[in-house]
């Protein structure tokens, strides 16, 4: 059944399959073929690299898509205040982190013991969830009610869009 409104997809789903399969050869003729020449910690490296790539190509390509996406007259969330810095820092701090991590195991994780790298890798991500935690709730706690009211605006919209009449053409 046709989808009017998945009509300018185009190439996007193509795009996703062919690299996350992509993704996943490249993992496996890793492993398979160069893995021995390094240590573990590069290895990890590697992979979290590959990750990070793999998530700016599609994530990059279906964050601008859904951007572009929303209808003008939902773009009202954008103007309640600190929500722009919001989206900003929750797209940055994971990329800074990701990053962070890379060089981590690449560069410095090497002396250190299994242990005390997988400590570095949770600490890291329970400051990532702690600080996006932290400001989302700051934020949802005094804007919050607004962001409820603009989403039942929506959810009204879109049922009146549902259940409007279509024109089924002259009666007999």
């Amino acid at each position: 059944m046709y989808d009017e409104h998945n009509n300018d997809l185009g190439w996007k789903p193509g795009f996703s399959g062919v690299g996350f399969f992509g993704w996943l050869i490249f993992i496996i003729i890793w492993l398979a073929f160069f893995a021995s020449d390094y240590s573990w910690e590069k290895n990890f490296a590697i992979l979290l690299l590959s990750i990070l790539v793999a998530f700016m190509l599609l994530g990059g390509m279906w964050g601008i898509w859904s951007i572009r996406k929303i209808p003008r007259s939902e773009w009202k969330v954008f103007r309640i205040r600190g929500f722009k810095w919001r989206i900003v820092a929750s797209i940055g701090l994971p990329f800074a982190a990701l990053l962070f991590l890379i060089i981590w195991f690449w560069s410095y994780a090497e002396p250190y013991s299994v242990w005390q790298n997988i400590a570095v890798f949770i600490v890291v991500l329970l400051f990532l969830g702690g600080t996006l935690g932290g400001i989302w709730a700051k934020w949802s706690m005094k804007y919050g009610d607004q962001v409820d009211t603009l989403g039942k605006e929506f959810e009204k919209t879109v049922k009146d869009a549902q259940y409007k009449p279509k024109d089924e053409g002259p009666e007999d």
